[in-house]
């Protein structure tokens, strides 16, 4: 089961997208390593004071205190200045609060200080994937991190999304469909799902997905509106109308032969 604090990052992420798509037509705190496994094995993520300080962050994280958090996270870096967890929360911490430059140039500098960090390549694709003119560098780092770590499906969401503001429908359902097999009953997946079938024109799979986003959770106001917005679609469409001119006419016997 996901976090509060991974939903919360889902849904800063949702609503900072959500006119980008449109142009288309257990609460314990996630602790993502902000480094490669290799360095994790060679040495601690952080010192032991600046790993006190990363834990208070998560935990503020968790109350939905953002402001504290961010200090936490700030303390961790001033701390320890060259490991990258600490900028990498950074980072998170501005994307929850929708500052997009400021949580770029965290993860940059996590990039900067761990080539090779997967996490950060895909905050930074996430970010650049609002952007429609950015969508190129979004595909590229997408698809670095998913060389690094495969299965990081995160990655293969923001890919989903990628392909699809370029048209690319195939990639697309690829995409969710490798999502649906890892992690069915994740209700945001099959809201931007239906997003996107709903963009295509798909509305009656576009409603299916909804209804299915809801139904794993119950209180996703944004699904149940997408629900009864299309519902009222469907109720307000006029039946087909008949071909100009009226209707067929109906077929006529053979005409008998006039008498002489």
């Amino acid at each position: 089961m996901r976090s509060l604090v991974a939903i919360l990052l889902w849904l800063a992420w949702l609503a900072a997208g959500l006119a980008g798509l449109a142009g288309l037509s257990g609460c314990s705190a996630p602790e993502p390593p902000a480094q490669t496994k290799k360095e994790e094995k060679a040495e601690a993520p952080l010192p032991a004071q600046a790993m006190e300080h990363f834990r208070q962050g998560h935990k503020f994280l968790a109350e939905q205190k953002s402001e504290e958090a961010f200090k936490e996270f700030q303390e961790t870096v001033r701390l320890a200045p060259q490991k990258p967890l600490g900028y990498f929360w950074l980072g998170q911490v501005h994307f929850l609060r929708q500052e997009k430059e400021q949580a770029e140039k965290a993860f940059q500098k996590v990039l900067a200080l761990d080539p090779d960090n997967y996490h950060a390549m895909a905050m930074l694709g996430k970010i650049y994937s609002l952007e429609r003119d950015k969508t190129g560098q979004a595909e590229e780092l997408l698809q670095k991190a998913l060389k690094i770590s495969p299965d990081f499906l995160d990655a293969h969401f923001d890919l989903g999304r990628v392909f699809a503001m370029k048209g690319d429908r195939d990639r697309t359902r690829r995409e969710f469909g490798y999502l649906f097999s890892k992690e069915r009953d994740f209700f945001l997946y099959h809201f931007e799902m239906g997003r996107i079938l709903e963009a295509w024109g798909d509305k009656e799979q576009a409603l299916n997905h909804y209804k299915r986003s809801q139904l794993l959770n119950p209180q996703f106001d944004l699904a149940a509106k997408a629900i009864q917005r299309l519902e009222q679609e469907q109720k307000s469409t006029p039946p087909a109308s008949p071909p100009a001119g009226g209707a067929a006419p109906k077929p006529q016997g053979k005409a008998k032969p006039k008498g002489r």
